[in-house]
């Protein structure tokens, strides 16, 4: 799908020094090379007058580049411009969706949480009964109690066989939908005042903005910090199929 319509760039951009610059350029090289030693005034002057002229010439170029690339540079700002607008509506729609999709996967992992929750417990159940009926035929062995004996042993069987289904059976999980990825604990950030910020923590700024990457490596809800709001969050991110 083609987004914009735009000019094709050039096929070819050749970009070379004109002779007169290249001749200046020479001079001064010729000059430079002409100074071996510098111990008189009289050289320290002349040392003086090449760099002068090397370092002229170096701001020049730099400001010939700079009048060159502007165009380009400009056409890239514009580019960007529009492509930046284009997708504003679709960046809050997906950011939307990622909310309401926050929202159903934490129902989800709820729900598991609480099957994993009964699972554990149904588990415990069956070892203890799987305990006590090896207990109860025990005792009833040991009392003269063939019949208890033999129940309380086929008890112990069968609880040790559902037992060992429901440790079999995996665990419960929250549905996963493809085409988006759920993260539980990502770092959410506010700066609420920058200057108390700055005086805190400097190494958490860029000055004047905080400094996203600093703050996201080293900091945490736990450690509060000056002038920063820190929370978990939960994300998901959608991927293109």
């Amino acid at each position: 799908m083609q987004l914009f319509q735009i000019p094709p760039p050039p096929q070819e951009l050749t970009v070379a020094p004109e002779p007169q610059a290249l001749e200046q350029r020479q001079t001064l090289l010729d000059v430079a090379e002409t100074i071996r030693t510098v111990t008189t005034a009289d050289d320290n002057e002349l040392a003086a007058q090449c760099g002068s002229g090397i370092q002229k010439m170096l701001k020049g170029v730099e400001g010939a580049r700079k009048d060159l690339t502007a165009p380009y540079l400009a056409a890239q700002r514009a580019i960007k411009a529009t492509a930046d607008t284009f997708c504003e509506p679709l960046a809050k729609a997906m950011d939307r969706l990622g909310r309401l999709a926050i929202g159903y996967r934490q129902e989800q992992e709820r729900k598991a949480e609480d099957e994993r929750a009964a699972r554990t417990a149904e588990i415990m159940r069956l070892q203890e009964q799987q305990r006590k009926a090896a207990d109860d035929a025990r005792k009833a062995a040991e009392a003269g109690d063939l019949a208890g004996a033999l129940m309380g042993d086929l008890i112990a069987q069968a609880a040790g066989v559902q037992t060992s289904t429901a440790l079999a059976a995996p665990e419960p999980e929250a549905t996963k939908t493809a085409g988006q990825s759920f993260t539980d604990r990502v770092l959410g950030w506010e700066c609420t005042d920058p200057i108390a910020l700055w005086n805190a923590r400097s190494d958490l700024c860029n000055p004047p903005t905080p400094k996203a990457s600093a703050i996201k490596a080293t900091c945490a809800p736990e450690r509060p910090v000056p002038g920063l709001r820190l929370f978990w969050e939960s994300k998901v991110s959608f991927k293109s199929r």
